[in-house]
């Protein structure tokens, strides 16, 4: 089973009540948020409703990878990079990729914080995919590399 990366691109002004109540249940509350989950039915319905505000797509181990080494935290809110080898995060990021269990249940915080894309976003605009970078994005893994 795969992992989901979702990005928050859009701010909070002028979103549905039910878009905003499925952006709490992501944890996603603050522009350019991260976060990973795992690929089922009940998490491809809940990103249908908030479509128009964040970018997603599957990603490979690599881009887990990054996400942990550059902007992973410890439940305690200690950098993960600081805390472990880069040995242990290579296997913590394979073992996530590989499984279908919430980030939590590996000591890992779910929400990573990522900076503005490097570069700029696609073509300048936060349109739909085609064009630009919301919704279901092939490209998600350089979102994450421009973004970490």
């Amino acid at each position: 089973m795969s992992q989901i990366a979702i990005i928050r691109m859009k701010g909070k002004f002028s979103l549905s009540p039910k878009v905003r109540c499925t952006l709490k249940s992501f944890s996603l509350n603050r522009l350019y948020a991260c976060t990973l989950v795992p690929s089922n039915e009940s998490m491809l319905g809940m990103l249908q409703i908030c479509k128009d505000v964040v970018s997603y797509g599957e990603v490979d181990e690599q881009a887990v990878h990054m996400l942990l080494s550059r902007r992973g935290m410890t439940k305690d809110n200690k950098k993960l990079s600081l805390s472990k080898k880069p040995e242990e995060i290579a296997k913590l990021a394979k073992e996530i990729s590989a499984s279908d269990k919430k980030m939590s249940e590996f000591g890992v915080l779910q929400i990573f914080s990522l900076a503005p894309p490097r570069g700029g976003l696609a073509h300048g605009r936060k349109l739909h995919v085609p064009t630009g970078i919301i919704g279901k994005n092939k490209g998600i893994c350089e979102l994450i590399a421009s973004m970490a």
